[in-house]
């Protein structure tokens, strides 16, 4: 049937509702908010008794199949639900679920979701043959020109009026994490505060919600964005992430970067390494922009930096790894003076 994104589904249910909807993803606010969007939409329609179901490792599947069989005695049509929480599913549970096609009917809608994401279970035998009968709502997070339209709307939805300003504050402070957005949007329209919200008025509300990855703050250390960087990485400490994880994704991209710039040099066509490292068209431009900022001899610094960062950290002799990492963070921005660097402290010790 039909392929919906998550923004996409309260127009359809406005107009028709299908037997079956397939929702996967990890994007934890858009899941919940389609869920909750298909039960409203059931229970308008007539389908007003609804059943959980858990597949976990203990989930006896004839239960499911009881279900899908059986009548309510107070209610001729339900909506069943079927979460699927083990990533990985048995296959017993696979053919289980590959005879759900011939056990939908009329008086029932039934909603799968889990938190694997839509690209891997599509390719699943028993989604494809579901998905004729079904309407697919992938869940992808929000990259961050879509998070910061998802804001203005939800704002707008809000009868919230918020400077660009203010928009750019609220992204940064909860990037990553819509559920603290929402939170934060819903209690700025209960303070009834004067419209339109600046970033300075925004600024006394707001708590620091913001949950990254490494792969983020890559992206914003190659686009050359420092104060960004910066507060993704120090997010990304008070998350615990180990700061070994994130020196090694540092490293990752220099010795990548240090391929390019070398090939560029040679006056070779950088495309074939692009393939091979596999960076896509979509992420090229990233790594375009720091080979612009970075010769080869400032990557080759970089190196010795790193290396000297995991000599230190690994000895323990690191007081504040943080703020070595800040250093890391900001030799692979631009090139700056050579006042202060890791290799001096790691020989002194």
């Amino acid at each position: 049937m039909q392929k919906l994104y998550a923004n996409q589904l309260p127009a359809h249910l406005n107009s028709s509702l299908a037997p079956c909807y397939l929702l996967f993803g990890d994007e934890p606010l858009q899941k919940l908010e389609a869920i909750d969007a298909i039960r409203a939409a059931a229970k308008q329609q007539g389908y007003a008794e609804r059943i959980s179901l858990t597949a976990d490792a203990q989930f006896d599947w004839q239960e499911l199949s009881n279900e899908l069989q059986a009548m309510s005695l107070f209610a001729e049509r339900r909506l069943i639900e079927l979460e699927l929480a083990q990533q990985k599913l048995s296959p017993a549970a696979n053919e289980q679920l590959k005879a759900l096609p011939q056990q939908l009917h009329s008086d029932i809608i039934l909603l799968i979701h889990g938190d694997r994401s839509h690209s891997e279970v599509s390719k699943l035998a028993w989604f494809k043959q579901l998905q004729t009968n079904a309407v697919q709502v992938p869940i992808y997070p929000l990259d961050e020109r879509q998070s910061q339209q998802w804001l203005r709307d939800r704002a707008r939805l809000l009868q919230l009026q918020l400077s660009s300003d203010a928009l750019t504050l609220l992204q940064q402070h909860c990037a990553g994490n819509l559920l603290a957005a929402r939170q934060e949007l819903e209690k700025l329209a209960l303070a009834n505060m004067p419209q339109p919200l600046d970033a300075n008025a925004l600024n006394t509300f707001l708590a620091d919600y913001s949950n990254f990855t490494v792969f983020q703050l890559v992206d914003v250390i190659l686009q050359g964005q420092a104060d960004d960087a910066l507060h993704r990485l120090h997010r990304l400490c008070q998350q615990d992430t180990e700061p070994v994880i994130i020196a090694w994704q540092l490293q990752k991209e220099v010795l990548q970067l240090r391929q390019l710039q070398l090939a560029i040099q040679l006056q070779q066509n950088p495309n074939d390494l692009y393939k091979s490292m596999a960076i896509w068209p979509k992420r090229q431009p990233l790594y375009q922009a720091a080979l612009k900022r970075l010769s080869l001899n400032w990557l080759d610094y970089l190196l010795q930096e790193l290396a000297a960062f995991d000599r230190l950290y690994k000895s323990g002799q690191l007081s504040n790894a943080e703020v070595a990492l800040a250093h890391l963070v900001t030799l692979f921005i631009k090139p700056v003076p050579k006042v202060f660097s890791l290799q001096q402290q790691a020989s002194y010790d």
